[in-house]
């Protein structure tokens, strides 16, 4: 045990003093003479032993009561376990992690891990003196905030707030104070102890566990479209991955879908414990417009990942050309009948290179010979992100198309059938392959199936779509590049080909030439992605500044355009999740829709015994308790500072000055 003020020992002579009074009251006792007896006081009878038991026991409690006194002002305390303490405490770092996690509520409490987060940190401000400079960092700050005194650093701390933020983060861009207080629940998705490897030895690192209520969560996922093609007053199926993070399964979970702020869809299921569940909505839009909208799920406490946002907006037309010497293609019958389809018609003779290059779909219907030009054009095409459907001619010219199989790296030949050779049975269609999905309504594997002559042979596809009896391939695709090609077997013409006039001839060309379309707006993207791209029409690709706005905030992101589309990084000062509209001179030009990561969703959580096994044996780093007598304060104080004892001794003075009274009176 030592002193802060050993000065004031030399006070214990005053126990001299209760001696001296003692000593004095032992002098012999004197005779008083009554003129009556009747004058005597009545008094109980008491021994001689009794009388010196109390008087002592009085002497003990007034020495006591000196020696107490004086201890309480020369301050006595235990030394600090811990040996490492820096004189220098002048600069002090707190970390608070204010992460959407933290909207989880604290164990046994009814208030959120932030909220007890802060008034953690809020008693760790009181440890040190008035002279000490305080940073408080948290989500919104990633760098060293200015100098706070104890009573602006307790301001900045109640005025926190959720943000998109995780823990590295966090502390990627700390300075080097003597303290580093890290208050976080430290999940088990972002914390990283390599994280700590930041800070020298000299740092001292104090790791502040916040215990939260439980891992139950609902966050969902993400979202997509059955089909990439988006028909305006017609049905649409969105598909929603919606996962329970939590260990317990939830039923009847409702689930809205919002279009222009208007409830147009709404289910309700059930989520398996720690799964991802898919929903399937289907909704209309009415007009052209792009659209806002937005997924919903009803889940407390953590309610950042309650709303999805993601922007719908009508797809152009799709552009396909066909180049065919058939003047009675049934192709033109097919796709003219419809206005989701533009289609235009081109001989071998009669090319239109640019059109070609700018459409969506590229049909290369039963040409008996490719000049060299235009199989370059086409592998150039496919290459570039094009779709191109090939079915071969009736007498084809072997090495036109060589040129193009080469270009591709197709391996290919004809077989050299003609429309008198024996047709051969294609097989029902998988109802399982991707291509055919919403296609029946009712599956029968035993529906009849058209006949085709095979005239082109291959092997090596990245997908057979369709077969014949007998396994071969009739209707395949090969993935080029960025684009894709699909080959069919048989020629389009009656003679050899039955698909023509089968029902399944309409849906498998729509197929085909939807899957050419590509949505080239992502339907949304995450606060944290890094480079996004955003593809600009000819008339809106001009130079100025872009900038992204929401309500009244703008935000001007480092930006660049480039091959007619706009590459920007999203600001770090953007951390709020919604609508922003893209703008340039004030002219709208699109509506992006920006979600949170959803790495806080996870909210599993490191106990302190796991992160000490974690962090290991690191001298400068201490990972503290949680519970309901854990104290900052009293850890801290007992680790660093020591035991201070005054407070004890001062108690321990009132008590022996009470038990003296209390002789005095009764007894």
């Amino acid at each position: 045990m030592a002193f802060v003020y050993p000065s004031f020992l030399f006070a214990l002579a005053a126990i001299a003093v209760p001696i001296i009074l003692h000593l004095i009251q032992l002098r012999r006792a004197k005779r008083v003479i009554f003129s009556n007896i009747k004058f005597i006081q009545v008094s109980k009878d008491i021994t001689s032993s009794q009388k010196t038991l109390k008087e002592i026991l009085i002497l003990i409690c007034r020495i006591l009561f000196i020696s107490f006194l004086v201890l309480a002002f020369a301050q006595p305390f235990l030394p600090a376990s811990n040996q490492i303490l820096q004189t220098d405490n002048s600069d002090v770092a707190i970390l608070v992690d204010n992460s959407f996690s933290a909207q989880n509520l604290q164990v046994e409490k009814d208030y959120s891990v932030l909220t007890g987060t802060v008034e953690r940190a809020k008693s760790i401000v009181n440890l040190f003196p008035a002279t000490t400079a305080f940073s408080v960092i948290s989500g919104k700050h990633y760098g060293r905030s200015r100098p706070l005194n104890a009573t602006d650093a307790k301001i900045n701390l109640e005025e926190l707030d959720y943000a998109a933020s995780d823990f590295p983060s966090i502390t990627s861009a700390l300075f080097k104070p003597s303290h580093v207080f890290i208050l976080s629940d430290y999940q088990k998705q972002s914390f990283n102890p390599s994280a700590l490897q930041r800070y020298d030895s000299l740092t001292q690192v104090h790791v502040v566990p916040i215990a939260s209520a439980g891992n139950s969560n609902v966050a969902i996922d993400s979202v997509y479209l059955e089909d990439e093609f988006i028909r305006s007053n017609s049905d649409n199926l969105l598909h929603v991955k919606i996962r329970n993070t939590g260990s317990v399964s939830l039923d009847d979970v409702p689930v809205k879908l919002f279009v222009q702020n208007s409830q147009v869809a709404a289910l309700s299921i059930d989520l398996p414990a720690q799964q991802t569940t898919e929903a399937v909505l289907n909704f209309t839009i009415r007009d052209n417009l792009s659209q806002q909208a937005y997924i919903q799920v009803d889940d407390f406490p953590v309610d950042f990942d309650n709303t999805y946002y993601f922007t719908l907006s009508p797809s152009s037309s799709i552009i396909i050309s066909e180049i065919t010497e058939n003047k009675t293609s049934p192709l033109q019958r097919l796709f003219s009948s419809e206005p989701i389809f533009k289609f235009n018609t081109y001989t071998s003779g009669n090319l239109d290179y640019a059109k070609i290059a700018a459409s969506d779909v590229v049909i290369l219907n039963s040409l008996n010979d490719l000049s060299a030009s235009l199989a370059a054009t086409i592998a150039n095409y496919i290459k570039a992100g094009g779709t191109v459907m090939l079915s071969p001619g009736a007498s084809p010219a072997k090495n036109g198309y060589s040129n193009l199989f080469q270009a591709l790296n197709i391996s290919a030949n004809f077989s050299g059938a003609s429309n008198q050779s024996t047709k051969t049975v294609l097989t029902a269609p998988d109802p399982n392959n991707p291509f055919f999905k919403s296609i029946f309504s009712g599956y029968d594997a035993k529906m009849t199936m058209p006949v085709a002559n095979r005239q082109l042979v291959w092997s090596k596809s990245s997908e057979d779509i369709l077969k014949f009896r007998g396994g071969a391939p009739y209707l395949s695709r090969f993935d080029r590049g960025n684009g894709r090609v699909y080959l069919m077997a048989a020629p389009l013409l009656e003679e050899y080909n039955g698909l023509v006039n089968h029902a399944l001839f309409v849906p498998v060309m729509y197929k085909l030439a939807i899957s050419g379309y590509k949505q080239e707006q992502a339907l949304a993207y995450t606060l944290q992605d890094g480079t996004i791209r955003i593809p600009l029409k000819s008339t809106t690709a001009k130079e100025g500044v872009y900038e992204l706005q929401q309500d009244s905030v703008s935000f001007i992101p480092e930006q660049q355009v480039r091959g007619g589309s706009l590459y920007f990084n999203i600001p770090a000062e953007m951390n709020k999740a919604g609508f922003y509209t893209l703008k340039l001179q004030n002219q709208d030009l699109a509506t992006l829709a920006f979600n949170y990561s959803k790495s806080e969703s996870q909210l599993d959580q490191y106990t302190p015994d796991e992160l000490r096994a974690l962090i290991g044996d690191r001298n400068n780093v201490h990972v503290y308790n949680y519970g309901d007598a854990f104290s900052v304060k009293g850890e801290f104080e007992k680790r660093y500072f020591g035991v201070k004892l005054w407070k004890y001794c001062l108690i321990l003075c009132l008590f022996f000055l009470m038990a003296e009274i209390a002789l005095i009176r009764l007894l």
